[in-house]
């Protein structure tokens, strides 16, 4: 099947040849970018005719960094992020638990709810949960994904008592008398995520088709799974084998716990298998910044005895680990927001590098980066270290920040002006189901760097909207080694592509996060195409 996109704005991304008039694609592939007279000239007999209609064809956007089953699970969650109050809680996941005729027993999950936009400005406990229901375990996720909140029967099914102890890594909400609360942070919470029962697998199946959907309506057609323990690459394995997948779906697994990759997964390493592939190794270093786990130099502003917050690993695990990505030949992504967090892995990636100079780097990445300090950003330079940064977190939650960390702090979070200056490649993401894979939104809040209240953030470390769309298209295919694949619209590359209703470089900054994305095109096939009240 060929097909010619002619009548329209064609952004290649390429410097080299940055925009075209027609593009003809065969098979899934570029076959050739130029003049409409060039392109029809390669008309043949079956050849589709797309009008682009005046809209603007980019290279399809790829996605910094997420987590594809946890936005998946997150569609079968009651929605609790226009929560006000402990009551709206309570009221939602009732409603919830009716209109879904949830049967006793049965788990029930509550999703993005923001303890900073809570009128208690404080986490419910279990006493509140307890007041929904005790008759089904029920757990209430934080919108940063790494604190959260269950009940008294869910706490009495994982057999948490007041004898449980606090993990490394993480710690328990207790009372006065030492009893569990009901809130866990960090490794208490994975911990409990991972023993929960998961969806039977048809539901899965159905909610994995569900994401790729919201996905490919934000013109985004390669995902990430951004922490894959042994039960989820079987569930990924299993929807690549029945041929759930339509887009390019790259997992990471978890390094400390599924670091060893068996000889049936070899067949996805660094490679798709019809849309599958594992992309190297994932680990966490620190928290939340907007949930005060995230690891910092300085203390958080108002702290008590000087709390900065937590690390995860130590020197010396961290070290080993790199050590051992390195070893097997495999990317790294680390979660750092912390400032600490940064230093620790920036350090312990050059002792490993300086110890093993035979060793390949394999781009390593550091997911979020939202403290890291200029210092630092030159420092990762100089081992190809990449950072991905959330950057909407400058509007959701600059104004938390400026709380947490003072203005001085926050002005600098996810300094992609700095790295930009210097040179240094980044990428951008929504870490969703933290927030919705808008891009365009990414990009605008990238570009205006100002907080829901309207303050402004430090304007040295704003970026042009051509750079932030570079980011998600130029850039991402790098981070994920596939720059001879993906990234620009130039001849040989997969037939990846996004049309948007309006050119993002010629509208005014403010309707950039208002563009909507009319078609998604994976390897030639549309896989979204915009209707009308319909949503994304």
């Amino acid at each position: 099947m060929s097909v010619i996109y002619y009548n329209g704005t064609i952004l290649t991304m390429d410097e080299t040849y940055p925009q075209a008039e027609a593009l003809f694609v065969k098979n899934g592939e570029i076959v050739k970018r130029g003049t409409k007279e060039e392109i029809f000239a390669l008309k043949e007999e079956g050849t589709v005719l797309h009008d682009l209609g005046g809209k603007t064809m980019l290279p399809g956007f790829i996605d910094g960094h997420s987590h594809f089953a946890g936005l998946a699970n997150s569609l079968s969650q009651c929605d609790l992020s226009g929560a006000k109050d402990f009551g709206d809680i309570v009221r939602l996941m009732q409603t919830f638990i009716k209109e879904n005729e949830i049967p006793k027993g049965a788990w029930v999950s509550g999703t993005n709810y923001d303890h900073n936009f809570l009128a208690e400005k404080e986490h419910p406990d279990k006493k509140v949960l307890d007041e929904i229901s005790t008759e089904h375990p029920i757990v209430v996720i934080h919108a940063s994904s790494h604190m959260g909140v269950a009940n008294s029967a869910a706490l009495h099914v994982q057999n948490l008592t007041k004898e449980t102890k606090d993990p490394e890594g993480g710690r328990y909400g207790r009372t006065e008398t030492g009893e569990l609360n009901g809130y866990m942070e960090e490794n208490a919470f994975v911990q409990f995520r991972n023993a929960m029962p998961m969806p039977d697998i048809e539901t899965l199946m159905k909610l994995f088709k569900r994401a790729q959907g919201i996905y490919a309506g934000y013109g985004i057609t390669t995902v990430q799974e951004g922490m894959v323990t042994a039960p989820l690459m079987g569930l990924l394995q299993y929807a690549q084998k029945n041929h759930v997948l339509y887009l390019d779906l790259a997992a990471y697994l978890d390094l400390e716990n599924c670091g060893e990759i068996s000889e049936e997964q070899e067949e996805y390493l660094n490679q798709y298998k019809d849309h599958l592939k594992i992309g190297g190794f994932k680990i966490f270093l620190d928290g939340s910044p907007q949930g005060r786990t995230a690891w910092m130099k300085e203390p958080y502003e108002g702290a008590e005895d000087g709390y900065r917050g937590y690390p995860i690993k130590t020197d010396e695990q961290l070290y080993s680990l790199i050590l051992k990505a390195l070893e097997k030949h495999q990317q790294l992504l680390a979660h750092c927001n912390g400032d600490a967090a940064a230093e620790q892995y920036i350090t312990q990636f050059e002792k490993v590098k300086k110890d093993h100079p035979e060793l390949d780097t394999c781009r390593p990445v550091m997911i979020h980066a939202q403290l890291v300090q200029k210092e630092q950003l030159e420092r990762m330079k100089a081992i190809s270290m990449m950072p991905s940064f959330f950057v909407a977190h400058t509007y959701y939650w600059g104004d938390i920040h400026i709380q947490n960390f003072g203005m001085k702090r926050a002005d600098k979070i996810s300094p992609a002006g700095s790295a930009q200056r210097l040179g240094l490649p980044f990428t951008f993401h929504q870490d969703s189901p933290v927030l919705m894979p808008d891009v365009l939104k990414t990009i605008w809040c990238a570009a205006k760097r100002v907080t829901k209240t309207g303050a402004a953030l430090d304007p040295q470390e704003c970026i042009s909207v051509y750079d932030g769309l570079k980011a998600v298209t130029v850039n991402a295919a790098y981070q994920y080694g596939e720059e001879k694949t993906k990234g620009t619209i130039e001849e040989g590359k997969l037939a990846d592509l996004v049309i948007l209703e309006k050119n993002p470089l010629k509208v005014p900054l403010e309707e950039v996060q208002d563009i909507k994305v009319m078609e998604t095109i994976k390897e030639g096939k549309t896989v979204y195409q915009y209707r009308e009240n319909l949503d994304k």
